[in-house]
């Protein structure tokens, strides 16, 4: 297991892209765009503690981490 990553976030070159991501390690580099939203209907989630928002909402968030973490592997 490489337990020596770096990871990098740049702001998008292009208005059509959302961030750059730059994952890199010994072994090799990847780089890839995260989709810019297309809307902002949602609001964007606070730096708070869990227990400060609503545990239903919190929830939420936590299950869009989840398959943003998952979409990496």
């Amino acid at each position: 297991m490489d337990l020596k990553k770096t990871i990098n976030i740049f702001e998008p070159v292009k208005k059509s892209k959302g961030a750059e991501v730059t994952i890199s390690s010994d072994s090799g580099r990847k780089t890839f765009h995260l989709p810019r939203p297309s809307s902002q209907i949602e609001k964007p989630p606070l730096a708070i503690e869990s227990f400060a928002i609503d545990p239903d909402h919190y929830y939420e968030l936590m299950k869009k981490v989840e398959a943003i973490c998952c979409g990496l592997k």
